[in-house]
């Protein structure tokens, strides 16, 4: 399964790494895009996004992303770019799908140690009255996630599901929590369903037939050995995933005003100082999380066309000083312009 027929290359899918960037690259490559241009242009090397033995910083894929994006004046380039991708089980994680016996155990099997492919937990398993829901979720951190690459990894999905199954699955409904943004025959041309936007979660819809699918590449034995495999890796990453847990947090206290350590740490079981201690392992502070955080929140208020009260509220400002200082700071003049007083 290293291309779409063949054995499993496993030498190429133990690793942990950048494989989701280097996907994205390959599709974009397939576009006809100059992908070293546009390397160049947000100022970083493609051989971070092609190195299968680490993964890129955090946001370089958001700002490779945009760049693409006014180079290519796609509106729809998250589709364009899935559409051009070529489903591979080339990794661990798709592996680990791929080799269960059916869909709703590839899924589970694979969703556990996804963090082995990228940064997060970007896709889970949810719960759906009428459905098993597959999750997409906004892991972000400077850049606010773009509606494009929301849309190219829910058809990567759509797509990696079909190639396991030979292409029975099928699902039910896809929902995005972005609003329509036009041309809704290319949605169902993707998705082979109904397509609905402005929804609470975006996520893949299947019934119990679909989840129940057998896998045209299973191999239990394999199964077993790649679970083993993937917890090993997945042990050494788990102190990582702290900084991640403690950005969250922060983010969900943020517009409820609660913006000290002392309220993190209490929402985390721990004290200040063990909170603080175990981000320093990490190689960051409480503070510069909290301004990640913050900038954050403001970008994607700014992308949104919000009023300065509303960022102001959602990034925990109570201080209008203190918002003007942080809008300048980051550059974000338009906010600035109409600052509270």
């Amino acid at each position: 399964m290293g291309d779409s027929a063949g054995k499993p290359n496993v030498s190429n899918g133990i690793r942990v790494s950048g494989a989701w960037a280097r996907g994205v690259v390959n599709a974009f490559r397939a576009l006809g895009l100059d992908v070293e241009a546009l390397c160049e242009e947000v100022g970083t090397n493609i051989d971070i996004f092609m190195d299968t033995n680490h993964r890129p910083p955090r946001d370089a894929l958001g700002r490779f992303w945009r760049a693409a994006l006014a180079k290519s004046g796609d509106r729809h380039l998250g589709l364009s770019a899935a559409e051009a991708w070529e489903p591979r089980a080339d990794h661990l994680v798709v592996l680990l799908l791929t080799s269960a016996e059916t869909v709703g155990e590839g899924l589970e099997a694979s969703m556990r140690y996804q963090e082995l492919m990228s940064h997060g937990r970007v896709v889970t398993l949810g719960e759906h009255p009428e459905y098993h829901a597959i999750n997409i979720n906004k892991i972000e951190h400077e850049l606010p996630i773009t509606a494009h690459e929301i849309e190219f990894l829910a058809v990567f999905l759509m797509k990696l599901l079909r190639f396991a199954t030979d292409g029975k699955f099928e699902a039910c409904e896809v929902h995005f929590e972005h609003p329509y943004r036009g041309n809704i025959q290319r949605y169902t041309r993707a998705f082979g369903c109904s397509v609905l936007f402005g929804k609470e979660k975006t996520a893949i819809l299947a019934d119990d037939e679909a989840w129940c699918l057998p896998l045209a590449h299973g191999n239990q034995a394999l199964h077993g050995q790649l679970r083993g495999v993937a917890e090993g890796l997945h042990a050494a990453l788990e102190s990582h995933h702290f900084v991640d847990t403690v950005r969250d947090r922060i983010k969900i206290l943020l517009p409820q005003g609660k913006s000290s350590i002392e309220a993190v740490a209490a929402a985390l079981h721990m004290t200040p100082r063990t909170l603080q201690r175990r981000l320093q392992e990490d190689g960051t502070t409480f503070r510069v999380l909290a301004d990640v955080v913050r900038k954050s929140i403001l970008v994607d208020c700014f992308e949104r066309n919000q009023t300065p009260d509303e960022a102001m509220r959602h990034a925990g400002y109570t201080n209008p000083r203190s918002f003007r200082r942080a809008v300048k700071r980051w550059n974000l003049a338009d906010l600035d312009d109409e600052a509270p007083a």
